[in-house]
């Protein structure tokens, strides 16, 4: 077995959490191009609930199927709420060379070994002596 440093994977939440602290704005359409996120709007929820971010929506009319308008939600993050981030990053951003994945993710207990696909006991979960 040899020492390899694991490769931090960037997941669809990071991507969007990364340009929406970039100061940039989306609606659905604009994500699924720039950003391959299919569905915004579930990975908003996702960062809000997971990772305390508070995003901002307001509603607006787009250009949908030939031409005709459709109504999607354009969603940002404040100024003051990406200070608020930034003072706390490494609670929400990746740090690519310390992180685990499974620290930001929390609904991952367990690492899997890329070599085999087994899973490693997350050292974070109640131990075995602790047990009731």
């Amino acid at each position: 077995m040899t020492n390899q440093t694991p490769i931090i994977q960037e997941t669809k939440a990071d991507r969007v959490l990364a340009a929406l602290m970039a100061g940039r704005s989306f609606n659905r359409f604009e994500a699924e191009r720039q950003l391959h996120d299919h569905c915004l709007h579930s990975t908003v929820a996702q960062l809000q609930r997971l990772r305390g971010v508070t995003i901002e929506r307001q509603y607006e009319t787009v250009s949908g199927y030939q031409g005709h308008p459709t109504s999607c939600c354009r969603y940002w993050i404040t100024p003051e709420e990406r200070q608020r981030i930034e003072n706390r990053r490494g609670l929400y951003l990746p740090n690519k060379e310390a992180a685990n994945p499974t620290d930001q993710d929390k609904e991952n207990g367990f690492q899997m070994n890329s070599i085999d696909n087994t899973a490693n006991k997350n050292s974070g979960q109640i131990s075995d002596e602790n047990r009731a």
